[in-house]
């Protein structure tokens, strides 16, 4: 048998008496540093001086109460060895006794459980001086305590990994959905690039056209009119020829030169190319500036003014268009609102820079569109002029018109306006109309303006609308 297993039995079968020769009487724990007094009794040196502090004569023996006139001990070594030899058997036999239900060191059943210390101990240890302070409850009393305390703790616990779940469940369902919409931006964005893209390509494509349509056309003329002048050249030196030759007659023939010279020859000049052809490059150049600001800014992203409408339009709800009703609506009444006229302003104004905006229109009568000045009148019927600070085109009568004073001015377009460009240039005073389709010019308002102005829209006919593009 292994020399471990042996001691371990001789601990656990250690007598009782012998484990009781081994402790002090007053602490009931196994000495250290024991000490001998004069009636032959043993002590913890600790536990003797404790007794005996206060006293200064008449000394008694705390186990048989003899009274000794003087404080006296002495070490007792033999009973320190064999104190720390039987504490140690005890200590090693402890762990199988309390598997047994045990109080390893008293063989008494572990049926307390001390609260200070957190540990199990047997009714003995509950009367020893080390356990007397200390909060002592049955053991079952103990174990249902701290199983509530458990139970509550793993509740909670429970309840912690169940809220991280839910939390962990919907951190990944809302990063799902930002991860779609971010796809779903890119998506768009690359839509947006290559419209842009095919946008300037059609571009180039029309105005490369242009100029080369432009340069041919000033060859044309250039060529009519060295034609013309060669004419006109070739018949002033017929003439010159003849005067010459008269002049230079006898007298009686030279007087008949007078028929001549009442004969009024006035030479009939070629319109100059530039005259008209320059026309044609400046409004070429409104239209790279308009690319300029395409690159630069892209197009203003207007909304409609749902506070200046008139009670007879009706707007889209994305504020984007804008169509005429059969009846007013119920809409309060604010300075703002055009309270007659059935017009509406954009929601953006503008004071100082480029701008420019495209409109889809419908294909029959009864629209306007341009801009307004922010004091235009807004209550009672007002014309729609410049004297009135609006500068605008417009669809009526199965034609189209500009919008000027004292007349309106009609405008000769080679194909239907399905999109227009309307575009503003603040410090240039102007305000500019384009076919969006083939960039031809439409008409061009020149204004030095005073104040800030408004994209102005007007519906007049419930079968026909105004709409804002993206």
């Amino acid at each position: 048998m292994p020399g471990s297993l042996k001691e371990a039995m001789a601990a656990v079968f250690l007598p009782g008496n012998l484990q009781d020769e081994a402790t002090c009487s007053v602490c009931l724990e196994f000495f250290k540093d024991p000490v001998s007094i004069e009636c032959g009794h043993n002590f913890c040196r600790a536990c003797i001086i404790k007794s005996w502090k206060d006293l200064e004569m008449d000394f008694p023996c705390p186990q048989c109460r003899e009274v000794f006139q003087h404080k006296s001990f002495r070490p007792n070594r033999q009973l320190a060895n064999m104190s720390e030899i039987i504490s140690q058997f005890t200590l090693r036999g402890a762990k199988g006794a309390e598997e047994d239900g045990l109080c390893g060191k008293h063989r008494e059943a572990l049926k307390l459980y001390c609260k200070d210390d957190r540990r199990t101990i047997c009714v003995v240890c509950d009367r020893s001086r080390e356990h007397r302070p200390h909060a002592v409850v049955p053991v079952d009393e103990a174990s249902e305590e701290y199983k509530e305390k458990i139970q509550g703790r793993l509740d909670f616990l429970k309840k912690e990994r169940q809220e991280l779940l839910e939390f962990k469940v919907n951190d990944d369902k809302k990063t799902q959905e930002l991860l779609k919409t971010i796809e779903s931006e890119r998506q768009k964005l690359l839509s947006e690039f290559e419209r842009l893209r095919q946008f300037l390509h059609d571009q180039e494509h029309i105005l490369l056209g242009q100029l080369e349509k432009m340069e041919k056309n000033i060859a044309k003329r250039q060529n009519e009119n060295i034609t013309d002048l060669s004419k006109e050249i070739t018949l002033l030196n017929k003439l010159i020829t003849e005067l010459e030759e008269k002049i230079q007659q006898p007298m009686l023939e030279f007087l008949k030169v007078r028929c001549w010279l009442s004969d009024d020859v006035k030479c009939q000049k070629p319109v100059p190319v530039c005259t008209d052809m320059k026309m044609h490059i400046c409004n070429f150049s409104l239209k790279t500036v308009v690319l300029e600001k395409v690159l630069k800014k892209f197009r203003e992203d207007l909304t409609l003014d749902p506070d200046s409408a008139n009670h007879l339009l009706i707007l889209s709800a994305d504020l984007k268009s804008v169509r005429m009703g059969c009846r007013k609506q119920e809409l309060p009444d604010n300075p703002k609102r055009f309270d007659t006229n059935s017009r509406v302003l954009a929601t953006t104004g503008f004071k100082s820079g480029r701008h420019y905006w495209e409109v889809e229109v419908g294909a029959s009568d009864g629209w306007a569109f341009g801009v307004a000045k922010e004091s235009v009148r807004r209550k009672g019927l007002t014309q729609f002029s410049p004297e009135e600070g609006i500068w605008a085109v417009q669809q009526n009568g199965g034609r189209y018109w500009a919008v000027t004073s004292p007349q309106r001015t009609p405008l000769c377009l080679s194909q239907k306006l399905s999109k227009v460009r309307v575009y503003l240039d603040y410090e240039g005073e102007e305000v500019s109309f384009y076919n969006a389709d083939n960039m031809q010019h439409i008409f061009t308002f020149n204004v030095a303006f005073q104040e800030k102005v408004f994209p102005l829209f007007s519906v007049c006919s419930t079968i026909t609308y105004i709409k804002l593009c993206p």
